[in-house]
């Protein structure tokens, strides 16, 4: 089954000068692709905006508020169907808690000292509509997974041996855009390495659905 809609971009922030002021900046930038910018002051009110849609969302997610926060937030998240990416925001340490939001399910972790052009050019790759496909195999342990065309392309040229060079050089694409898809393949095969993802995809016939005609 293919689903392609647009995304769009939601702030979780309990700070209402800093939501209101990013929401403001997103949303000149976003705006005119035809991209809505929304904030929401809480997660519960985060999540009833998601249940009243059926749009995909990206996901600013302010990881120190009162009420649901933290990794448990970004967790519940990540895995709401509506929801395309969560990036986690917060004046706390870059260092410590960036690996710790990624291990959660977050796709890349801001710190609220970037500038707002930083931020825009890091969520500007999440936002790309893409078509997502459920893969059903026909392995005696069917499993399904959920990725794109392009994350197909991407896991096949990795099977190659390629580096993320090479593979942002042949899909014409930029190489922070290629470390983004493959966050997403391991997290969706459940695996923590570039090996184990080609032995899982051999194992469940994912590669040859992510075949290019490369120019020569």
């Amino acid at each position: 089954m293919d689903v392609s809609r647009k995304h769009s971009v939601l702030i979780i922030d309990d700070h209402p000068v800093y939501r209101e002021a990013l929401t403001e900046r997103l949303a000149s930038e976003f705006l005119p692709e035809g991209i809505a910018v929304l904030g929401a002051c809480n997660a519960n009110e985060g999540l009833d905006l998601l249940s009243r849609t059926d749009q995909h969302w990206v996901i600013l997610l302010d990881i120190l508020m009162p009420g649901l926060s933290g990794l448990a937030g970004i967790k519940v998240f990540k895995n709401m169907t509506p929801v395309a990416h969560v990036v986690a925001i917060s004046g706390l340490d870059e260092q410590a808690w960036e690996p710790r939001s990624v291990a959660a399910g977050a796709t890349i972790f801001l710190s609220k000292n970037n500038t707002s052009e930083h931020i825009i050019s890091k969520i500007r790759p999440l936002l790309e509509t893409e078509n997502v496909l459920t893969i059903a195999t026909n392995t005696p342990e069917a499993k399904e997974f959920r990725l794109t065309q392009r994350q197909l392309e991407v896991l096949h040229l990795i099977s190659l041996g390629h580096p993320n060079k090479i593979i942002a050089d042949l899909l014409e694409i930029k190489e922070q855009t290629i470390k983004i898809h493959i966050n997403q393949i391991f997290k969706e095969l459940r695996v923590f390495n570039r090996t184990q993802a080609v032995l899982k995809a051999q194992k469940y016939n994912l590669l040859s659905g992510g075949q290019i005609a490369l120019n020569d």
